[in-house]
């Protein structure tokens, strides 16, 4: 049993060091400004690349946004 503990903590532990590295890379990049919204063109309202038209507007996004 002391093996399976070991092994559960390890895991644990590389989680926890996993998700303290993302969240200083998101505090660093926001530090030096690299964080940015992706705007609509059309209304100027926050949108998200993910989808092809603005979630407000309608507004067909280009390609390479």
């Amino acid at each position: 049993m002391q093996i399976q503990n070991l092994i559960r903590d390890g895991i644990e532990a590389l989680f926890v060091i996993a998700i303290g590295g993302m969240i200083w890379s998101i505090f660093t990049r926001t530090l030096r400004g690299k964080v940015t919204a992706n705007i609509c063109p059309n209304c100027s309202r926050p949108t998200s690349r993910a989808y092809p038209k603005c979630r407000y507007c309608g507004f067909d996004l280009p390609k390479d946004y």
